[in-house]
């Protein structure tokens, strides 16, 4: 296997494919509560556990449509979380399996090209900003995540879907300490998500959360779910102008919309390649992908327009 060139080196030197949502892939699957998910409904990290190869598959299936890069299955991963579902004592477990799946699907190909990792970290259900949990037992409870996933191998930490500064504070902390204790220099990503309101969940902008992000001395920040990429447009135009570092983008396929009493996203993968299309000529992005509706025909659409 040819060693991969650092991410940071990848992402500086050509715009780099991240896949879609896992959630989007597995809502499809027929799965039963009891087998498949051990009886705790919708915890799709349990998967991890349950059903290693239909994770496997999935993230093959997203490097088969051409992504450079996989996200672990571990959104909801934290101990906070998972201990929603009586799970907390087997994060680290967990997000280590979920790194080694991804790893795993990365590895099964034999064709040369550079295939990625990279662990997600999702926002949990508790806020600090909002009074759901102190910041002590977040960053405590992110850093445990985060050292799951390094030691699973991710080749980076995706702080994502972020809406509080304080959450993202602590989040980027622990994973400092995690890659620290750890003895590695796994690189720290943040994703926000901007509400179709133009700021993030509990209040600041993108400009103050950019401010906030640059003080924690993070390569890459970026914008994922909520909205699709025409919501997207000025804040992506925004980031551009501003931030220093490094831009992604991993909009949902379009605005949500109820459709015989199932959720449905409108924008088809031609659409959203298009819009991604314009992003990077205008705004000069670095790496794209898709949240919230997207599969692996949006994938494959943004990849046909990349290459």
């Amino acid at each position: 296997m040819t060693s991969r060139p650092h991410l940071l080196d990848a992402l500086r030197d050509q715009v780099l494919l991240c896949d879609g949502g896992m959630g989007s892939r597995v809502q499809v699957l027929d799965l039963d509560v009891e087998r498949d998910y051990w009886g705790q409904e919708n915890c799709t990290e349990i998967l991890n556990l349950s059903r290693p190869e239909l994770v496997r598959e999935i993230h093959r299936g997203y490097f088969e449509a051409g992504a450079d890069m996989v996200e672990t299955n571990s959104f909801g991963g934290s101990p906070i979380t998972l201990g929603e579902f009586g799970l907390s004592d087997r994060a680290r477990e967990i997000n280590r399996i979920a790194a080694h799946l991804a790893r795993e699907a990365a590895e099964s190909f034999a064709d040369g090209r550079h295939r990625y990792v990279v662990g997600s970290v999702g926002p949990g259900t508790k806020l600090p900003s909002l009074g759901n949990i102190d910041y002590d037992t977040l960053e405590a409870g992110l850093t445990e995540q985060c050292r799951g996933l390094i030691e699973g191998g991710v080749d980076a930490l995706l702080i994502e879907t972020c809406q509080d500064t304080l959450q993202i504070k602590a989040a980027v902390n622990g994973a400092k300490i995690a890659r620290a204790e750890l003895g590695t220099d796994t690189p720290v990503f943040v994703q926000v998500t901007v509400e179709t309101t133009g700021t993030l969940l509990v209040g600041p902008d993108i400009a103050a959360a950019a401010t906030a992000i640059h003080a924690l001395d993070v390569p890459l920040m970026g914008l994922n779910c909520a909205t699709g990429p025409q919501e997207m447009a000025e804040h992506v135009r925004w980031l551009a102008g501003n931030w220093p570092g490094l831009v992604s983008i991993q909009p949902n396929a379009g605005l949500p919309e109820l459709v015989d009493g199932q959720t449905h996203y409108p924008l088809s993968p031609a659409d959203m390649a298009v819009w991604v299309e314009r992003f990077i000529a205008e705004d000069g992005l670095n790496l794209v992908g898709g949240c919230c509706g997207t599969s692996t025909p949006h994938i494959a659409a943004l990849d046909a327009m990349l290459r």
